[in-house]
């Protein structure tokens, strides 16, 4: 389990007032946060968000790249493995509905969003597998993630 004293002082290395941060360091601080509110607190809600928020923009950073997303690599999966799904019609707005409705107020009419853990390990993953697509590197937090999904899996 991540050790909150370590956030703490990382998270103070990013908090200054008035700063201009690229778009790689706000993904990496977003990612971050989101592992340690998952683990910290339980946070699932906010863990999502700044989870998605993060692999949005590692995501435009592989196709500015030419490389592949986590989602599209799961849709690409899914058409080739089980092309009469029904999740395949709509598959993108499918993927992210979670993060969307946590974020977005809809004419709709959904009041309620179910959070749960499995979104979040879902969210984190895909944001874990586009970071480390565009950065090649992970950080402690990161590789704390990555174990502990084994663990859970094992």
């Amino acid at each position: 389990m991540p050790n909150r004293e370590r956030f703490a002082s990382r998270a103070q290395d990013v908090m200054q007032d008035d700063m201009e941060y690229s778009k790689s360091k706000l993904a990496l601080i977003q990612l971050e946060r989101a592992i340690e509110l998952f683990f910290e607190d339980k946070d699932y809600v906010c863990s999502i968000t700044l989870a998605g928020a993060s692999e949005d923009i590692t995501r435009g950073m592989e196709r500015r790249d030419g490389l592949s997303t986590a989602v599209g690599d799961l849709e690409d999966w899914l058409k080739a493995n089980h092309p009469n799904s029904d999740l395949l019609p709509g598959f993108y707005k499918k993927a992210n509905e979670t993060r969307n409705m946590l974020k977005h107020f809809s004419v709709c009419g959904e009041s309620h969003v179910f959070v749960g853990i499995d979104e979040a390990k879902y969210w984190l993953i895909r944001a874990l597998i586009n970071y480390d697509r565009s950065h090649a590197v992970l950080t402690k937090p990161m590789f704390e993630l990555i174990s502990w999904i084994k663990q859970e899996n094992a």
